[in-house]
């Protein structure tokens, strides 16, 4: 009888795709840095040791992603946001690779947006930067829900569980 290994491939991102709620299709991304979910910590001094211990506060969420195509869209996204509270709301869609199957990523972000658009030169391929201070975001693995932080209704689900909701019941 033989025996069965059971081997990890690595995972490769094939492709990302950048659209904005309610215009359409942004461009293809060459990089997309998700926001960090980090609690705010303060440093204590117990037991003749120092440790850091959690607020139970997130820190301000910000995402960025680079696109190798100039859209004008973004500037169309960016006029209408200016009559919503929460902002802008885009969607990169991507495909992630491993051992003969593919993985669909899905990252929601909602917020306020800057952009830079670098240096134009010549026979270099384009590069636009989008920087986002987010108040929603969404993060789907496989059509599953595993982040949503919603700082303006003061939800921080993370694998379904909301981290917030005593907090809320307390001061709502």
């Amino acid at each position: 009888m033989g025996r069965q290994h059971s081997m990890k491939y690595p995972q490769t991102l094939t492709d990302f795709n950048i659209f904005i709620g309610g215009i359409g299709h942004l461009g293809t991304s060459k990089k997309v840095s998700l926001p960090k979910i980090e609690q705010i910590r303060e440093t204590i001094t117990a037991g003749g040791f120092e440790r850091s211990v959690d607020t139970g506060v997130f820190k301000e969420l910000e995402s960025e992603f680079i696109l190798s195509e100039f859209s004008s869209v973004i500037f169309s996204a960016m006029s209408d946001a200016s009559k919503t509270a929460d902002g802008i709301s885009i969607e990169a869609k991507g495909s992630i690779f491993q051992g003969g199957e593919r993985i669909s990523i899905v990252a929601t972000f909602k917020g306020s947006v800057d952009i830079d658009d670098g240096d134009f030169e010549a026979g270099k391929q384009i590069e636009r930067k989008i920087s986002m201070k987010l108040n929603r975001y969404i993060l789907e693995i496989d059509g599953k829900e595993m982040v949503m932080l919603d700082t303006i209704n003061m939800i921080a689900k993370i694998d379904g569980k909301d981290l917030l909701e005593d907090l809320r019941s307390h001061i709502q």
